[in-house]
């Protein structure tokens, strides 16, 4: 009876943790490559901590520019010298995000109203900004940022 009690917990621990994304996302899955120079690109706003650009489909002859082309948000951490990069496309309905440049480190859906907070991996409530991987080579002084 003992055995069976177990056997029954540990299933019923396994069915409830594999459960949904407890974050939403909408927006489809789009292939983005591309290299970023902070000491040479955007006018070198990158290098000032808390700076976000986006980079549109016109950045050096790139194709790869997200969601229907609304571009990638690529932004220099406050705390570290490490960079992020977010979709440009609010999650929930599919327009492009701006960037707050009264805020540090926020995007903003003019449609929906939703903050994305940059420095909380684009974190807004139940809502995630699609994150894209960020290789830093500091040997050469530029990053790569692609598809997860």
């Amino acid at each position: 009876m003992r055995m069976k009690c177990t056997y029954f917990l540990t299933f019923l621990f396994l069915f409830l943790s594999c459960g949904k994304n407890k974050y939403e996302n909408n927006i489809p899955y789009n292939i983005v490559n591309f290299k970023v120079f902070p000491l040479i690109d955007f006018d070198k706003k990158l290098t000032s901590p808390g700076a976000c650009v986006i980079v549109g489909c016109n950045y050096k002859g790139q194709q790869s520019c997200g969601y229907k082309d609304h571009g990638v948000i690529v932004c220099r951490m406050i705390t570290s010298d490490t960079y992020a990069a977010y979709a440009a496309t609010c999650p929930i309905d599919l327009t492009k995000l701006q960037i707050m440049n009264n805020v540090l480190l926020r995007a903003k859906c003019d449609k929906c109203s939703r903050i994305f907070e940059l420095d909380n991996h684009g974190l807004s409530g139940n809502e995630r900004l699609t994150e894209y991987r960020v290789q830093m080579l500091m040997a050469e002084h530029y990053f790569i940022v692609t598809s997860q």
